[in-house]
């Protein structure tokens, strides 16, 4: 797992703990507040009424704390939800840090069993344009010739976008009768779903 600085978990948990501390207090003196309103306006009055004006306050007070509880628990689950955001941003500048070698050999990677035929476009980000030229072009221009043979195509040679692509960073395939989209992004969201529990365990421990 790529690590987070403590001091953001610390904020987070900080924030949470005072948001969840707020909501209980305000919760308890409202119904405390009900409470006694509700016995005042029962006195003097006849047993029977009273003790009817009682459940009814018991009854606030139980409402009251369980809406405390499931707002402290929203408060909760906000915080571990940017941690785990935080986490995911995290490891996408991770990626858009990688070396020339490991960049190739992750590109290579997300292409290898989509089929190309080779005469699809391919679209990166603006910041990593000139350096997918450079590694994949033996022309360093927007043939991708180096790529193209890399992945054992013979039918046609991949070609570089001149238009730089809408995303953070890894890429796009353009094709005549089929897109793929390999944008860090997507592929970590892809991923999220299977790695959430074990991540969550990992940064909150289990039981939380």
């Amino acid at each position: 797992m790529i690590p987070v600085p403590a001091t953001l978990y610390d904020k987070i948990e900080l924030k949470g703990a005072e948001d969840a501390a707020k909501i209980l207090a305000a919760a308890e003196e409202k119904a405390a507040m009900l409470v006694d309103g509700v016995i005042k306006t029962a006195q003097g009055e006849s047993a029977e009424r009273l003790k009817i004006a009682e459940r009814a306050a018991a009854a606030v007070v139980r409402n009251a704390v369980t809406q405390a509880r499931q707002a402290a628990k929203r408060v909760t689950l906000e915080r571990r939800k940017a941690a785990m955001d935080d986490v995911f941003d995290t490891a996408v500048g991770a990626l858009a840090g990688l070396s020339d070698d490991a960049y190739a050999a992750l590109v290579a990677r997300f292409l290898k069993d989509e089929g190309l035929t080779g005469s699809e476009t391919i679209r990166v980000s603006a910041r990593e344009h000139a350096r997918f030229a450079r590694l994949f072009s033996s022309k360093g221009d927007l043939t991708l010739d180096l790529l193209s043979r890399r992945l054992g195509l013979k039918a046609g040679t991949l070609a570089l976008d001149s238009e730089p692509a809408a995303i953070d960073g890894g890429l796009l395939v353009v094709g005549r009768d089929f897109d793929v989209d390999r944008s860090y992004r997507t592929v970590l969201s892809d991923l999220r779903d299977g790695l959430e529990p074990e991540l969550a365990e990992i940064l909150f421990g289990a039981g939380e």
